[in-house]
């Protein structure tokens, strides 16, 4: 089982940061806690290759769709983050037997994008460190390729892995194929040691990607300053959307009315207007403004490497070879 392992180097760094912060140990720690974090991973399993990436420090090329995005981000400023950037920089340079992957205006996620599309259409398998839930799209399976998306993170300290709706099918198959190759062997052995360690350390979440899109979709990213697709002000002046577990409602009533959620459907977005507007009881005459909005979000919030402009994809492409 050829297995990749890609982190989310912003993820990490921002862990260990404010971790280390609190403690006051930012300034004599942080380099040593990079590589600790490091030497962690590579333990759990003898990957393939390692990938990490990092976001531009330069403004995303979402911007260029909307200009607020992120913009209601701040930093905590009693953390010194020229220090911090600059021993993060230094450690990317310095850092052996991993893949670096940056570049202006391109983000984390978007690296994650290419990298686990290029592995998949090699029939290789992902496991991705990182606490940007928007990557829960690219947690699939091929059950006829036998590769599969891993993702895991440390939250509110816990340690949770995200794996495919039906994993248990691919893990049962790895179990059951028989191979003459005895590298083949020991590698799924590997494989099938790493899985059990997961379910008996980590909480596991099932994940449909189809459904963690859509939901992320209807009601966008606070996060992010991605609004739902349908907002209202309030008699008290403020702004109400579609919130996560209204997004899954309306994602619940799309599969009872039209069934199979397929992303390449004609008539997605205008169905879910459809629905929108039944569940908030507007006129059909907002069904053209909520369908816009639809496709906005997906041009922000969708990882397709389609979306990504092509400029920067052939840049990318360059860079990862």
């Amino acid at each position: 089982m050829l297995l990749n392992c890609i982190i989310d180097g912003n993820y990490i760094l921002s862990r260990l940061v404010f971790t280390l912060h609190k403690n006051n140990l930012l300034y004599g720690a942080l380099y040593q806690a990079l590589e600790n974090s490091l030497t962690n991973y590579r333990s759990w399993y003898p990957y393939s290759k390692i990938y990490l990436v990092s976001d531009s420090k330069e403004k995303s090329w979402r911007k260029n769709l909307n200009q607020e995005y992120k913009a209601q981000r701040k930093k905590d400023t009693d953390i010194d983050w020229k220090f911090v950037y600059d021993t993060y920089s230094q450690f990317k340079d310095e850092v052996k037997g991993v893949t670096v992957l940056e570049y202006p205006r391109v983000e984390g996620d978007d690296w994650i994008s290419l990298v686990v599309n290029d592995c998949n259409e090699k029939k290789q398998s992902n496991f991705i460190i990182t606490n940007d839930y928007d990557i829960k799209q690219l947690l699939n399976m091929s059950l006829d390729d036998m590769w599969i998306n891993i993702m895991s993170n440390e939250m509110y300290n816990k340690s949770r892995v995200f794996l495919p709706k039906n994993h248990a099918m691919f893990f049962d198959k790895v179990r059951n194929q028989k191979s003459d190759d005895i590298f083949n062997l020991n590698n799924d052995e590997d494989f099938l040691k790493l899985y059990d360690r997961l379910h008996n350390k980590y909480e596991i979440t099932d994940v449909d990607p189809v459904e963690a899109l859509m939901v992320k979709i209807v009601s966008g990213d606070r996060s992010d300053n991605i609004p739902s697709v349908y907002r209202v002000i309030g008699a008290n002046g403020r702004v109400r959307g579609i919130g996560e577990k209204g997004a899954q409602g309306i994602y619940d009533k799309y599969i009872t009315e039209f069934g199979e959620v397929k992303l390449d459907d004609p008539d997605l977005v205008e169905n879910f207007a459809d629905i929108i507007c039944e569940k908030k009881k507007l006129s059909k005459t907002n069904m053209s403004k909520i369908s816009t909005r639809i496709y906005e979000n997906f041009k922000m919030m969708d990882l397709k490497v389609d979306n990504i402009p092509s400029d920067l994809l052939n840049e990318m492409r360059e860079i990862y070879g």
